[in-house]
């Protein structure tokens, strides 16, 4: 199973069962995106890895995902939980991205990107995630 990495937001009750509830789940500090890519670089997850974040945590994950490619680090999916959605690039994203969200908004703004829409509980839908990007 692929490494499962929460970036921090205090604003997100679910995040720790998500931990709790994920061996693999690796819980990463930082308030802003340098200090998380830099704990990234100091714990050294094994990839695959899948992302998750969480509302306005989901604005880190461009440069998560340029920090990810300079260190060689494969990315198997990105997870977004009740996103407030990043500027999409050419260079982000670079792998899958799904949204967990019962906001009717957000899954069809999400799904015109092209991103996979869940419904499924958080837990349940990044497991089923980090199993398929393994």
């Amino acid at each position: 199973m692929a490494t499962v990495v929460v970036l921090p937001d205090d604003a997100w009750p679910a995040r720790q069962k998500v931990i709790d509830g994920i061996p693999e789940a690796v819980d990463v500090c930082g308030t802003s995106a340098t200090k998380v890519c830099g704990e990234l670089v100091r714990i050294n997850p094994d990839p695959p890895l899948v992302v998750v974040a969480h509302g306005s945590s989901c604005a880190y994950l461009p440069a998560i995902a340029l920090a990810q490619r300079t260190a060689h680090r494969r990315v198997g999916a990105y997870v977004l939980v009740d996103p407030l959605p990043p500027t999409s690039s050419d260079a982000w994203p670079d792998a899958p991205v799904t949204v967990v969200t019962g906001d009717a908004q957000i899954a069809r703004l999400s799904a015109l990107r092209g991103w996979s829409v869940s419904e499924l509980d958080v837990v349940a839908a990044i497991q089923q995630i980090a199993r398929d990007a393994d």
